[in-house]
């Protein structure tokens, strides 16, 4: 699981618990970084991890979780919380990515390309998982996807080293930029509006694109979620 916005992630994690069974060291982590994020101390933010696990966490023993809670925090002192980032993409790269003759080749080459520009142009790790389900591939099987980063590859676009952390060798840190994306909710329909491939238009709400299902859809999901919340405390309001 790729989180884009650990600001978000946090606030909904506390409201809810963790979203995940099998990370939920990673989950602590961003947790405690959103704790200083926002200003406390270390003492209180052990205090509200550990309010945290007590509401959460099913049987939660201190004795056994205070290692790990202790160590998450004092990795967490010293490391930026992930929030409001943004990818710019230039015109070279999206003549790069164009020019390769299979769509699925290209919607592969922007997801990488954003995710290693969201990595600052650092090397980074990414599970087939979630590459491909941000590529908008989940459904393609394991030769196919094994198929499509060689073909990349051997085009010198891509690369990986033998920790399985990829590059990408096309990206332009210079040029003028042509596509911003701070929203990476399906992202990739960034790329597919751009080439005119599929019909989206933007939340008369927010400007967040969606893809159009019916013509009467006029919000992104958040959007169309907090309408509902609206109309239903209106219609609540009206009866008594």
């Amino acid at each position: 699981m790729i989180i884009f916005d650990e600001k978000r992630h946090a606030e909904e994690i506390l409201k809810k618990g963790f979203k995940t069974k099998n990370k939920t060291v990673f989950e602590t982590f961003i947790l405690a970084k959103y704790f200083f994020y926002i200003g406390l101390d270390e003492t209180k933010v052990k205090q509200r991890i550990i309010k945290f696990y007590e509401k959460f966490q099913e049987d939660f023993n201190l004795d056994e979780y205070y290692k790990v809670i202790n160590r998450t925090i004092n990795y967490a002192i010293n490391s930026k919380l992930k929030t409001d980032k943004k990818v710019h993409i230039t015109q070279y790269e999206l003549d790069i990515i164009q020019s390769l003759n299979n769509l699925r080749e290209q919607k592969l080459a922007f997801v990488m390309l954003v995710l290693y520009k969201f990595n600052n142009f650092n090397k980074f790790t990414v599970s087939l998982e979630d590459l491909f389900k941000l590529s908008e591939l989940a459904t393609i099987n394991s030769k196919t996807r094994l198929q499509l980063l060689h073909k990349l590859t051997s085009n010198g676009l891509i690369d990986i080293n033998t920790r399985g952390k990829r590059w990408v060798k096309f990206s332009d840190k210079r040029g003028i930029s042509v596509l911003n994306i701070n929203d990476f909710d399906n992202f990739i329909w960034e790329y597919l509006h751009y080439i005119d491939e599929g019909k989206f238009k933007k939340c008369i709400e927010c400007g967040k694109l969606i893809r159009i299902t019916n013509y009467k859809n006029k919000y992104c999901d958040s959007c169309r979620s907090i309408k509902n919340k609206e109309k239903y405390i209106k219609y609540n309001m009206k009866r008594k």
